[in-house]
């Protein structure tokens, strides 16, 4: 460690990673900690078990049950890194990012409610109406974080490289 600083090894990643992977894995993660948080919030404050459903792994047979929850959580934000790159990839083609935060929000909202619900007893019914709003909203305002990058992305002309 002669001559190192401690986080040569973080700047040096840094510096040589592409400009979308940079600021989509920050987009991805942040979206997803705001998603998280506000699943958390939205169960304890209604009843309904939205943060289960978003964190719920009890389906995937090789992971060892029961999990942590900080150890769902960060399976939670792995699926998120890459979308916030996804999201700013398709910032070349569509020109919105709050419309295509939204939309991938929603999107991921309506794919996800009906498998999830399936696979796991301890989920909200795909029949109840309140969760799949609360589910639905917590999307909604996970795709107006990526939007909110989508922005900086664009008035920064990333989008265009």
């Amino acid at each position: 460690m002669i001559g190192l600083k401690r986080n040569d090894g973080i700047d040096a990643f840094i510096s040589g990673t592409t400009p979308i992977l940079r600021y989509g894995l920050l987009a991805g993660v942040l979206s997803g900690l705001v998603l998280g948080i506000t699943m958390k919030l939205l169960e304890r404050l209604t009843g309904s078990a939205v943060y289960m459903l978003l964190l719920n792994v009890d389906f995937i047979d090789w992971l060892p049950q029961p999990l942590p929850e900080l150890a769902e959580f960060a399976l939670h934000l792995i699926v998120a890194l890459p979308l916030g790159m996804l999201f700013l990839a398709l910032l070349r083609i569509w020109k919105s990012p709050l419309g295509l935060g939204l939309g991938m929000g929603l999107a991921l909202a309506c794919c996800t409610w009906i498998p999830l619900t399936q696979l796991s007893e301890r989920v909200p019914s795909s029949a109840d109406i309140a969760a799949l709003l609360w589910w639905i909203t917590g999307h909604l305002l996970y795709g107006t974080v990526l939007a909110y990058f989508g922005k900086s992305w664009i008035k920064k002309g990333r989008d265009k490289q």
